[in-house]
């Protein structure tokens, strides 16, 4: 109830602007009859499209206007044009409680899987009900959800869910699971050798049969076509596949910016500032370096998990997927916070279910608060609240945006931003690679 109730308060005049405005037009186009693709600007894969698009259909068909999605506000002009991280569209209070519910309640299901599944893991409920609360009250998942307005937290949910079923023994569903991630966000993708491998060995394994290994990644390849193909069918309908592709696909050729939570942060230092426009003007180096990089990482964690599936089923998938997706972070050129939302409900689980790691997730969660509050500064989520009330001023709101993000540094890197970025980002870095230390000493000592 605690949870639920500073969701509720934190949601209607909040937004972090330059993400909800695209979810403004998304769900427009669902009031307008719009498909999903036809217009550009939504470059993710269809499954959050499609809830928005309900949403604005829901609110054309009670009869509200278009005005109750949001509204433009010409007083963020000058923070949108300045900051190019900032928009001069607002959501309105009613719209933000609605589509953020959609997300709470993914929050909630997540919290329920944990419980129940470090309850069936221990046998400890009190130990199960802190797993709960560490995540359903963690500072970092209500941000994204109650005040950011991220859907990360889908892919979060599909992971773990793929996980789970996996390890029940339903690889049907669990394959459906991960398709559902993949057209939530790709990231998900990068499991798929993982998992597989991890299927075939643990079945083997356990069965010594080399058929029923087949049938099972038969089975988990049979679920994801299944529900790709159930959740693709309105766009083939439509004839907007070509459409998706583009949009998806249309930022990966764009010059690279670089940052975040990946190794790349460390242009938030001073020394390293010059880095970022190296590589906006050798983005092709950028980009392959990258993925060779990546590729090496999801192989050598596909390989830590058919080593130690067979020594423990749960360790290994569990250290495997949140491993693989964790260093695919890290190796990306850019990695938002938000990110972290696809392996922190697996973390947690792993955490509770093992009694260790508990500072690192303590630290990967709040270091995101800081960084993404610090982004424009900790008054640019309240253009709601200035818009569509008269406690806060739009040139407030505006000209402290403007204000934060052309300040100087005061301790290191280049701006006031960077003063905050870059302990958030060696916090994160530090406890993600003690927590890839910490697995391999498990591995060593108890296997």
């Amino acid at each position: 109830m605690v949870g639920l109730v500073v969701r509720l308060i934190l949601a209607p005049y909040t937004a972090v602007s330059y993400d909800v405005a695209v979810w403004f037009h998304t769900a427009l186009s669902g009031y307008y009859g719009v498909p999903l693709y036809a217009r550009p600007g939504f470059s993710y894969p269809p499954v959050w499209g499609y809830l928005l698009q309900v949403l604005g259909t829901a609110i054309h068909v009670t009869g509200f206007g278009p005005n109750f999605i949001g509204v433009i506000n010409p007083s963020f002009i000058p923070a949108s044009d300045i900051t190019g991280d900032f928009t001069d569209v607002v959501t309105s209070p009613g719209f933000n409680v609605l589509f953020k519910c959609a997300l709470f309640a993914f929050d909630l299901l997540i919290a329920a899987v944990v419980y129940r599944f470090v309850n069936h893991l221990t046998g400890n409920p009190k130990r199960a009900r802190l797993a709960f609360m560490a995540w359903f009250l963690n500072p970092f998942v209500i941000y994204e959800s109650a005040v950011h307005g991220a859907f990360d937290v889908i892919v979060g949910f599909a992971v773990l869910a793929t996980l789970v079923l996996i390890l029940m023994g339903r690889e049907y569903w669990a394959g459906a699971a991960w398709a559902i991630g993949i057209l939530t966000k790709l990231s998900p993708v990068t499991l798929g050798l993982e998992l597989v491998l991890a299927i075939a060995v643990m079945e083997t394994s356990i069965q010594r049969s080399t058929r029923l290994a087949i049938r099972r990644v038969a089975g988990f390849g049979l679920g994801a076509a299944v529900a790709m193909g159930c959740l693709i069918a309105p766009l083939l309908l439509q004839g907007s596949v070509p459409a998706m592709l583009h949009n998806v696909f249309t930022r990966a050729q764009t010059p690279v910016t670089i940052g975040g939570m990946s190794i790349s942060g460390i242009r938030y230092l001073k020394p390293f500032a010059g880095l970022l426009e190296w590589a906006f003007q050798n983005s092709g180096t950028v980009i392959q370096a990258t993925t060779v990089a990546q590729v090496v990482a999801i192989s050598l964690w596909a390989i830590w998990t058919v080593v130690m599936v067979r020594k423990d089923r749960v360790f290994a998938l569990l250290t495997g997927s949140v491993g693989t997706l964790a260093s695919f972070m890290l190796l990306s050129p850019v990695a938002n916070p938000q990110y972290i939302l696809w392996w922190l409900p697996a973390l947690t689980v792993l955490v509770f279910a093992s009694g260790r790691g508990y500072w690192h997730l303590a630290v990967i969660s709040l270091a995101q608060v800081v960084f993404s509050v610090a982004i424009l500064g900790p008054t640019a989520v309240l253009g709601p609240l200035a818009t569509y009330t008269h406690l806060v001023p739009a040139s407030l709101v505006n000209d402290q945006a403007v204000d934060w993000y052309t300040a100087p540094a005061r301790l290191w890197g280049t701006s006031l931003a960077d003063d905050f970025f870059a302990p958030a980002w060696l916090a994160t870095v530090a406890a993600i690679i003690a927590l890839f230390g910490l697995w391999i000493r498990i591995a060593r000592n108890e296997f």
